[in-house]
């Protein structure tokens, strides 16, 4: 018989990962069509918040599969980290577009 609880607990681990090596294949693609580096491109806030949403997976995955309550306990604290990463990151992108749509509107001449 198939224990679902297991399937799902290791499902997350693997969909982390999968959406960590699809955000890393992602940018590399954009970085070679804006000839840019790779690294410029996963310094970005965006492609940092996906990477933190893949590690927030990644560590839900381990803890719900681990049997010692320490490695439930050190995997929860680094997950939670990674979500505040998340938070912080979303907070960097939104000044950034604000600062972005300032600097339009004082561009633009007034009539």
């Amino acid at each position: 018989m198939i224990d679902w609880y297991s399937l799902a607990a290791n499902s997350l681990w693997i969909l982390g990962l999968a959406l960590a090596l699809a955000t890393f294949s992602y940018a590399s693609w954009q970085a070679s069509f804006y000839h840019e580096r790779t690294r410029d491109r996963l310094k970005r806030p965006g492609t940092l918040i996906v990477f933190s949403a893949a590690a927030v997976l990644f560590c839900a995955g381990l803890a719900t599969t681990s049997d010692s309550t320490l490695e439930i306990v050190l995997w929860s604290v680094l997950g939670v980290l990674f979500i505040v990463q998340i938070v912080a990151l979303f907070r960097q992108k939104r000044a950034e577009e604000l600062d972005t749509a300032e600097a339009a509107e004082d561009s633009q001449p007034t009539e």
